[in-house]
């Protein structure tokens, strides 16, 4: 069957006329579930079901925390491997995609990273998309608000462990530190985790529908992008060739790739899943969420070690309100949505909350007080929980359940791009900012050690200037966050105009996948071709 001529299985009879926009911007047979209340009860959850959910916490809490847990000891790597210029690989490295605990340069540190983000960034998507074939759509932001918690709990700790081990131990102990919650990890997941799935007839027949060429065409040009934004200005200047030359490629191969997915027969990335506008504005949400998380977790950290004169260990206990708020504030949102089905006033509050928090972060300086910049933190923590929970059944709302599985990646692809995009960005700002203003500083030697790049990493050598020198750095490092917090206003302001954009559609509250554990005890599924059947 085409995918024009796709049945669509739409929202209870409650909401008509979001299943008629449905039917009408799909191009599909709408075909009405079966009446449901909100007070109809959740299906039960077995011994098995919070096994494998405590597992997919811990999961979660493992790979933020490693994602995060170099965060205040950057600086320090970047001294010790040498890699000053290479300081914002050295952190996106694990976003790309063990053993950088043992690196020795640079490089080697990279490549360490980069396999943590393999697995990392596969571990983040399963736990998404396992926690949507366990759930149906009106459950599972309360589910994924507890296992945003565990992830929140992990970026909060993460930079703590990680300046504790450089002020106590050595930063290559953040690393290693992880392999005995890999191993537990790995054990409740193999023993517990038994799910159902549609078999393939055979490995010939799966391996023959992966989209080989999309893949192809997707990886290779958002690498190329990422490599001009990471190096744009740090390693060659913006106007370089070695800058411009890969930017072009990228945004070209992105081209292609959509082009590509539109006569694919399996595609990766369907541009179906944004046919609707609520699952196209949602998913732009997604993205900019991600980068202002992000956004907030890369640069407080260098507000706190250049302007308060913090340690690597004192500025990862600084950012705790952020992440402290974040978990509370998503499962609330989590809840509410269970309750009422309800997503745009959820959004609308977020994104408000961080355009104000954003405002409040630029007018920070080196006298600004503790209670002040503890409670912009809050607010940024608030601001970021409410819609990260609810945005996944939002976008999921308007699509059928056959399209959990891609939808849930291209989620978590989405979110994963944003982070990259919420350290290069800053980065991005704050060196151009820097380098602008270098001539307001006298010593040459200090300015020779901000110049093109050489601030992030200097932030804790910012306190042992004296006199002037050290008054005037601290302007140029004030101006410089200011301006990035400009921009992350800037992306808050957005994310508030798209929430405009979305169309409410009630969320399901049975679930209908053939997916699911093994021994879990639900109601038998009403299939589509039931539904036809009973109408016809």
């Amino acid at each position: 069957m085409a995918e024009k001529d796709m049945v669509a299985v739409t929202a209870p009879e409650s909401a008509p006329e979001s299943a008629q926009e449905l039917s009408a911007e799909k191009d599909t047979i709408a075909v009405p579930a079966p009446e449901l209340t909100e007070a109809e009860p959740a299906s039960p959850k077995g011994l098995q079901f919070w096994l494998v959910f405590v597992a997919l916490c811990l999961a979660g809490f493992l790979s933020a925390t490693d994602a995060s847990i170099i965060v205040t000891a950057l600086p320090t790597i970047s001294n010790d491997l040498g890699g000053q210029a290479q300081y914002i690989w050295l952190g996106n490295a694990y976003v790309f995609a063990g053993i950088a605990g043992g690196a020795h340069t640079p490089a080697m540190f990279i490549s360490g990273r980069l396999l943590q983000g393999l697995g990392g960034g596969g571990m983040v998507m399963l736990i998404d998309l396992i926690v949507c074939d366990l759930l149906p759509l009106r459950e599972r932001s309360a589910y994924l608000g507890t296992v945003l918690g565990a992830c929140a709990v992990g970026t909060l700790v993460g930079p703590v462990i990680g300046g504790a081990l450089v002020s106590r131990a050595s930063w290559r102990w953040a690393f290693w530190i992880n392999l005995p919650v890999c191993a537990l990890t790995l054990a409740a997941m193999a023993v517990f985790l038994r799910v159902s799935w549609q078999r393939s007839p055979s490995w010939t027949h799966a391996l023959a529908r992966i989209d080989y060429l999309g893949n192809t065409i997707f990886v290779g040009s958002i690498t190329s992008i990422l490599i001009a934004l990471v190096q744009g200005g740090v390693v060659y200047p913006w106007g370089a060739w070695q800058t411009i030359l890969p930017l072009v490629i990228g945004f070209a191969g992105w081209g292609a790739f959509f082009v590509q997915q539109a006569f694919c027969k399996e595609p990766t990335m369907p541009l179906r899943l944004f046919a609707h506008r609520t699952s196209a504005s949602v998913s732009l949400q997604n993205f900019i969420v991600s980068v202002l998380l992000e956004w907030c977790i890369y640069v407080l950290p260098l507000y706190f070690q250049a302007q308060l004169a913090a340690s690597a260990l004192d500025s990862g206990l600084d950012i705790l309100p952020i992440n402290a708020f974040m978990i509370p504030s998503g499962a609330v949102a989590g809840a509410l949505l269970t309750k009422i089905g309800r997503y745009k006033p959820l959004h609308w509050g977020g994104f408000a909350v961080l355009a104000v928090s954003a405002s409040l972060f630029s007018t920070m300086s080196a006298s600004t007080s503790t209670v002040a910049w503890a409670w912009f933190e809050i607010l940024a923590g608030i601001g970021i929980g409410f819609p990260l929970t609810t945005q996944l059944p939002a976008i999921q709302a308007v699509l059928p359940e056959s399209d959990t599985a891609i939808s849930t990646s291209t989620y978590s692809f989405i979110r994963s791009f944003g982070f990259v995009w919420g350290a290069t960005i800053p980065s991005i700002i704050f060196n151009d900012r820097v380098d602008a203003a270098l001539g307001s500083i006298d010593d040459p030697n200090v300015r020779a050690a901000l110049a093109h790049g050489g601030a992030y990493s200097y932030a804790l050598e910012v306190r042992k200037l004296t006199g002037t020198t050290l008054q005037q750095t601290l302007d140029v490092y004030a101006e410089a966050l200011r301006a990035v917090w400009f921009g992350g206003l800037a992306f808050a302001l957005v994310g508030f105009l798209l929430v405009f954009v979305e169309k409410h559609v009630d969320l399901r509250v049975t679930l209908e996948t053939e997916f699911g554990l093994e021994k879990e005890n639900r109601p038998e599924r009403i299939t589509t071709a039931d539904k036809l059947e009973n109408i016809a």
